[in-house]
């Protein structure tokens, strides 16, 4: 199967996990752009491969397609290749009604890196003005878009995933397994709803009414359930392991990819 990790896991790296307090999202995602090079990102890929992960979520501050050519992606897609990764996906982080001029770019960019799934949450407002610009560039570039299930104001719940799905071929969800769990949703019924549109996973483990991320296997989320679940369904797409922690994420993260392979029994 394809596990992969997303690699915002590594969020903190550049301030040694140790991240301003307050936290502004923006201006980090934006320090990551221009301090966190290709080399680094290479450093970075290495050692996730080390792990055991044969596929790769890129987040998109640690190589950004505002930042680097579709040639440099070309480059780079090569490069992990030859590291073993067998399967990429892109994390854009999400998109507002606002986000429909780069859509086009970031799909360019997307392809150029070879990897067929998008990946972020979605405005709930908004979702009349952007999705049909995804599904655009999704029919005319043969790529998907995975709606991931951050809170409000974006799409949240299973059910309101499914209703705005529904009518595109190139947008489907992508699970995120600890948000679900945290905010109390029964995480197995959510999968079994979008099943048919699953077209990504963030396999998180967290504790329900907490929004602390752990270690695969140290929450309560229904993972050993779900890994079997989706196995069954002959699910190829990437299960991207997400443990965001204010730590060094690489103990967490071997630890995680043991519990899914034991799980899957691999």
């Amino acid at each position: 199967m394809n596990i992969g990790t997303i690699t915002c896991t590594y969020f903190m790296r550049i301030y040694n996990y140790h991240g301003p307090d307050p936290l502004d999202w923006n201006a980090m995602c934006e320090k990551y752009r221009k301090e966190f090079g290709k080399s680094d990102f290479l450093t970075l890929a290495h050692e996730i491969r080390d792990m055991g992960y044969n596929s790769l979520e890129i987040w998109e501050p640690n190589f950004s397609y505002t930042v680097y050519s579709e040639k440099d992606a070309q480059d780079m897609a090569a490069e992990l290749k030859k590291l073993g990764f067998a399967r990429l996906a892109y994390c854009i982080g999400g998109w507002w009604g606002g986000d429909v001029p780069v859509v086009e770019k970031a799909y360019r960019f997307a392809k150029a890196l070879g990897a067929p799934v998008v990946t972020g949450c979605i405005s709930k407002s908004d979702q009349s003005t952007i999705l049909p610009e995804v599904e655009k560039w999704g029919k005319e570039l043969g790529i998907r878009y995975a709606i991931e299930n951050h809170g409000a104001p974006n799409l949240e719940s299973p059910e309101d995933i499914a209703e705005a799905i529904r009518p595109y071929a190139h947008v489907g969800a992508n699970l995120d397994t600890g948000i679900y769990n945290s905010m109390g949703y029964d995480v197995l019924a959510a999968a079994d709803l979008l099943k048919d549109k699953v077209f990504h996973m963030h396999l998180k483990d967290t504790r329900k009414g907490e929004e602390e991320c752990l270690p695969i296997g140290d929450g309560n989320a229904p993972l050993a359930a779900l890994l079997k679940k989706v196995k069954g369904w002959g699910y190829e797409d990437i299960i991207s392991v997400e443990y965001e922690s204010s730590i060094d994420p690489a103990p967490g993260l071997v630890k995680s990819i043991a519990y899914i392979k034991e799980a899957l029994g691999e």
